[in-house]
């Protein structure tokens, strides 16, 4: 038996680059779309069940911008994904993008040799689905609901001089502040390099922590019913994220059903748009 061989001409390549740009941008839209509906939003969906302060609701409006972007990056590797779920030949026998996707599975507690040429297409396909199972997004208000409960509204130590508003935990002297009143600590409080930073490291938190294994189980359970990952649902997997458990997953709720609305980027949005227009009319 022959096998044909087929040298990719440059045109064919930029037309793959073509695809998956297209594909990127096709998960984006509809990405921003479920996020929010416009300007045919109903007001209720942009009031909160109990009134918010001045500097509550600039923290919503600073904080925000930080979610999208990390939902971004994490939205636009799970398109990638999905364009090589079908392109074994191109990734597996001749190594295109192995590096990049392996890079990815490294980065999300797989290792870094997740996908090798011992793989055969039908195990390559079930690593691939295997990987967009932690490759996924995270809805905004459950993420503000945390960094509002675990920073105090931006406003605790750590979240003003180590920019972490998370709570997130090291376990290395130097690595972060040590907690209040304890000479030898047998954790430190994690200090990262900005807000964006600590919003990155908490998504990935999440989509890989062991700890988190219930919150992306109700989210692939969503998901295999056609509904977009939802906040209060995803809550409920957060029982191991404080000592509290219960109780912390009930805090975490109140804060999403008390003091943030349901369209959170129509919020912002119109937000954003009367302060510049009092900063205007000044």
């Amino acid at each position: 038996m022959y096998r044909l061989s087929v040298k990719c001409s440059p045109m064919l390549s930029n037309h793959k680059s073509l695809i998956l740009l297209f594909l990127i941008a096709i998960m984006l839209t509809q990405w921003s779309c479920q996020r929010g509906r416009g300007s045919q939003t109903d007001p209720v969906e942009l009031s909160t069940a109990k009134e918010l302060t001045e500097s509550n609701r600039k923290f919503i409006l600073t904080f925000y911008p930080f979610i999208i972007e990390a939902n971004k990056k994490v939205m636009t590797d799970r398109a990638r994904l999905l364009d090589l779920r079908n392109d074994y030949r191109h990734v597996i026998r001749k190594k295109n993008h192995l590096e990049w996707i392996n890079r990815l599975a490294e980065n999300y507690e797989y290792g870094d040799d997740f996908f090798n040429d011992t793989l055969t297409r039908r195990q390559y396909k079930a690593h691939i689905d295997t990987l967009l199972y932690r490759v996924d997004y995270i809805p905004e208000r459950l993420v503000m609901a945390q960094a509002i409960v675990e920073s105090g509204w931006g406003k605790s130590k750590f979240a003003r001089q180590g920019n972490n508003y998370f709570g997130i935990r090291c376990y290395r002297p130097g690595c972060g502040m040590a907690p209040k009143g304890i000479d030898k600590p047998r954790f430190y409080v994690r200090s990262f390099s900005s807000a964006q930073a600590a919003v990155d490291e908490y998504l990935n938190m999440l989509n890989s922590g062991f700890a988190y294994e219930n919150l992306r189980k109700q989210r692939r359970a969503l998901r295999n019913e056609n509904n977009y990952p939802d906040a209060l649902l995803m809550a409920k997997g957060l029982r191991r994220y404080s000592e509290k458990k219960s109780a912390y997953i009930d805090l975490v709720e109140s804060i999403i059903n008390n003091y943030l609305p349901e369209n959170l980027q129509d919020f912002v949005e119109y937000h954003n748009n009367f302060d510049n227009l009092a900063d205007e009319k000044s």
